[in-house]
């Protein structure tokens, strides 16, 4: 083979290699718009901070993922009771297994994990806030903390932690862990959304580039 044809055969290898890279650089080349933004987003509620940059499709793979398992939680959280004034009426206590919580006696460690989801991180910390301050809360019988044995008199609505446990029973436990593991799955959700796709590992990268030199020498 003369050494043009050796030549040729080396320039095509390399233009092969290079067009590959290229290619493989264009395809992690995702426009993350503003990454703080993104991130909040997919904090606030998963799936929309890739939505937000355009990449429907992994806002449609996080989203189908976490919220059926945050929305079960939540349910397996939520029970109907007597109201406490003894009449027939019956009110809906949602989500009463997500709260915030640093009371003596009841230091929430569960709510870490879950204020990884901002639309149950938000309503639970002002529901405590408010309860904190005495009015009673926004909407008293959602994402509320328990009532301590000290409170009875105060806060003669909200039922206690046993209370809760005696009406959900083995529920509880099983919605509380539905709903750790959607804020620890959307944790995944916004790093990916403020740091962008993970390229490829450098061994691929040396492996093109090997293959590259051997289809070289093939050519000569």
């Amino acid at each position: 083979m003369s050494e043009t044809s050796t030549e040729k055969g080396t320039v095509a290898a390399e233009t092969t290699a290079k067009e590959r890279r290229a290619a493989q650089e264009e395809r992690f080349d995702v426009e993350l718009r503003n990454p703080w933004l993104a991130g909040f987003l997919a904090w606030l509620v998963p799936g929309l901070g890739h939505w937000y940059q355009g990449r429907r499709a992994k806002a449609i793979i996080y989203a189908a993922a976490i919220w059926p398992i945050l929305l079960a939680g939540l349910w397996m959280g939520s029970y109907w009771e007597a109201t406490p004034n003894g009449d027939s009426a019956r009110r809906l206590l949602v989500a009463r297994n997500v709260y915030w919580s640093w009371r003596s006696g009841d230091k929430r460690l569960y709510f870490v994990p879950q204020a990884a989801v901002g639309v149950v991180a938000i309503p639970a910390y002002l529901q405590a806030k408010n309860l904190s301050d005495g009015d009673g809360g926004v909407m008293s019988t959602a994402f509320a903390p328990p009532r301590l044995p000290v409170e009875s008199a105060t806060r003669p609505n909200q039922p206690s932690s046993a209370e809760i446990a005696a009406n959900l029973h083995s529920w509880l436990d099983a919605g509380t862990i539905f709903t750790v593991v959607a804020g620890l799955l959307n944790l995944l959700a916004i790093f990916d959304a403020a740091g962008g796709p993970v390229p490829p590992p450098k061994e691929e990268e040396e492996n093109d580039e090997k293959k590259s030199e051997k289809e070289g020498d093939d050519a000569k």
